[in-house]
């Protein structure tokens, strides 16, 4: 008998319960109940009860954690209180100077202090109604941020709706989004694999994947949350450590190291631990923060136009090791830019074994006055790749010669060029080695033609066996060839010709940020293929047009202009003509003129267009898309639900068209 669908309801929602709370075991806990395996068939069941159910799949589901669309950018959103940032202090003296002022300010009373680590991450503001996550903001100003609720939602420890206890109405939360040290070596190391570019370090790594515009994307980030903070205007706290017990009661992340102090010397003693302690920690701290923990003593207290009086970020001082260097040695990158690195005596610094640190140019050796055999000074603030801070002249060898620059390349011999206007040194062989490796790992990257498959040690191989001698020659690689590399058989070698002949059609726009053209990034790439529609067209034209297009600019056009004009275009055309690489976007418009120097801003939802069609449109005509609003935006495209963005135009006399208006400005 077919089950009636109020029991196939409660089936679901059982099972949206069981995922939460393997969700909560695994993310916040630490301690999984359940393999993968099973954790994964629980969610494909899921996912095959709500696809074969659609009205019973509601906004809080696990399944609903990415969205499908990308947007042209965030909404502004004004926050319900501001969100001011932290007094710093790096010493002894500043906390007890915050604990005599605190005492001067309750006239008598004891404060109580509420201890906590300061995760080295990115601010947040969370929003719950009805128990459910509606809206998460970044800190922005303070007074509003950008809505990134469909990034935060992919946070898997996160709970779109909140379990046990009883959530208050409204429900706001702060809490600092992060990546655990393993978890963001081990995507470092899937990406490097791929032949894609690895993050630089975990903070970082989480403010640029919050700015990404495809949730999807963001998925794939290992991100993370813990939260610090309590604020409800109808189920109220007396205290700060109430208000991390009512969130940690209600399914929230928050952290385990959280301790109250009545004593100063207390505080004192819990910053020097944490200090001597933080890498045994598997994420980043930066510090301590210290609050009054009665909330009637904090607004007695008040705040300044910046801070509050009532707390302090107790900083740690960045961590530092001496070691010898032993050597300095260049990396090529794929425009033949050389970027020398430090190599180092191994030294243990802030839980790594550090054994290379860039110097980023020679304009930086300078500046370091860096010799052979230097005693460096190497810094790890919360930076995952390490720095030389300093040397220890004192230990500097006598006789010790100041490391100069190479005349040649190191790889392939060719006279190295100085990059005009920059202190770059530059090989400018095309057919060098170590730059053509570093060329198709990013042609093949997941930005440009996603090709998966190409590792470093099989382009290493591609390169060093001379299988290739630009990126073009992938397409021409056969089953032979392949399966004569370390690691492929058969049915690997089969599944990587797929992917290059599915990579032949590529969206235009992958395959001009996959050329690798100095300055031109994803969305310098996607301008130019809505503007030109074709590789020809783009190849042909003048840096006057290039230079007239949106936030290009004459030194971009300039680029881009000799990239097609040079000799190597010339070959790799030909050679991706004749496999049969799709140089077409049939998807881009025609080109106009009639939104020509408009700066436009679309809002709210569309019948008839993707966010990232009516963006074409507008550049096709000539016209600048933007994701904010100000008194020098010219229009306002509004669709439904249209939030604060058409508010401001409105406040700001900005005039607003609807989609069909828009349409018959332009004659689509």
């Amino acid at each position: 008998m077919a089950k009636s669908l109020s029991s196939l309801q409660k089936d679901i929602e059982a099972l949206r319960s069981e995922i939460r709370r393997h969700d909560r075991l695994y993310y916040g806990d630490a301690r999984p109940l359940i393999s993968d395996a099973e954790y994964d068939g629980l969610f494909k069941r899921l996912q095959e009860l709500e696809a074969a159910y659609p009205e019973l799949i509601s906004p809080d589901s696990p399944t609903q954690r990415v969205g499908e669309s990308l947007s042209a950018g965030f909404e502004t959103v004004r926050h319900p209180f501001a969100m001011l940032s932290l007094q710093n202090s790096y010493d002894e003296g500043d906390l007890r100077e915050f604990d005599a002022r605190v005492r001067g300010g309750l006239d008598g009373m004891s404060p109580e202090y509420s201890c906590e680590l300061k995760f080295d991450g990115v601010s947040a503001l969370l929003t719950y109604e009805e128990g459910v996550l509606s809206r998460a903001a970044t800190r922005g100003d303070g007074q509003q941020g950008d809505d990134i609720t469909a990034n935060i939602k992919t946070i898997k420890g996160l709970p779109l709706r909140l379990d046990g206890g009883e959530s208050p109405k409204v429900l706001h939360v702060r809490g600092e989004v992060y990546m655990r040290t393993d978890d963001f070596l081990r995507y470092n190391e899937e990406q490097t694999a791929e032949g894609n570019k690895p993050l630089a370090n975990p903070r970082n790594s989480v403010a640029g994947s919050l700015k990404l515009l495809d949730p999807a994307l963001v998925a794939r980030r290992p991100l993370r949350i813990m939260c610090y903070a309590y604020d409800s205007p109808d189920r109220q706290v007396q205290f700060h450590d109430e208000g991390l017990h009512r969130l940690q009661d209600l399914g929230l992340p928050v952290s385990e190291h959280s301790r109250l102090f009545s004593s100063i010397e207390d505080v004192l003693d819990f910053w020097r631990t944490w200090e001597s302690k933080r890498d045994t920690l598997p994420y980043e701290i930066d510090g301590v923060v210290v609050k009054v923990n009665s909330l009637a003593q904090q607004r007695i207290l008040g705040l300044t136009s910046r801070a509050p009086r009532w707390a302090l970020a107790c900083k740690f001082s960045a961590r530092q090791a001496r070691t010898e260097l032993l050597s300095v040695s260049f990396q090529i990158g794929r425009t033949g830019v050389l970027t020398p690195v430090a190599e180092l005596n191994p030294v243990p610094l802030g839980g790594v074994t550090v054994r290379r640190a860039t110097l980023h140019n020679f304009d930086e050796i300078r500046r370091l006055d860096l010799h052979e055999n230097d005693t460096v000074i190497l810094e790890r603030g919360g930076d995952v790749i390490p720095k030389i801070a300093g040397i220890e002249l004192s230990l500097r060898r006598k006789g010790s010669r100041l490391i100069s620059e190479p005349e040649t390349c190191p790889s392939c011999g060719a006279r190295l060029e100085r990059v005009p206007g920059e202190v770059a040194l530059r090989c400018p062989n095309p057919s060098d080695p170590e730059a053509l490796k570093r060329q198709i790992e990013h042609f093949t990257s997941r930005g440009a033609l996603d090709i998966s498959g190409f590792g470093a040690e099989t382009v290493n191989e591609l390169v060093s066996q001379k299988l290739v001698s630009d990126p073009a020659d992938l397409f021409f690689l056969t089953r032979d060839n392949l399966i004569s590399l370390p690691g492929f058989g058969e049915k690997s070698a089969d599944k990587l010709l797929d992917a290059l002949e599915t990579a032949k059609h590529a969206s235009l726009d992958r395959l001009i940020f996959g050329l690798g053209i100095r300055f031109v990034g994803e969305t310098t790439a996607r301008l130019l293929a809505f503007s030109f529609g074709s590789m020809e067209k783009l190849a042909a034209a003048s840096e006057e047009e290039l230079a007239s297009l949106p936030d290009v600019g004459p030194r971009v056009a300039s680029a881009i202009h000799d990239y097609f004009d040079s000799e190597v275009w010339n070959g790799l055309r030909d050679k991706l003509v004749r496999a049969g690489v799709k140089f077409e976007d049939e998807s881009a418009p025609l080109r106009g003129d009639k939104l020509s120097g408009m700066t436009i801003v679309v809002t709210g939802t569309l019948e008839k267009y993707s966010r990232e069609e009516i963006e074409s449109l507008i550049i096709s005509q000539g016209g600048k898309p933007s994701g904010s609003v100000s008194k020098k935006t010219s229009l306002v495209v509004a669709g439904d639900k249209a939030g604060s963005k058409l508010e401001k135009a409105i406040e700001l006399g900005v005039p607003v068209v609807t989609e069909d208006e828009f349409e018959r400005m332009i004659g689509s």
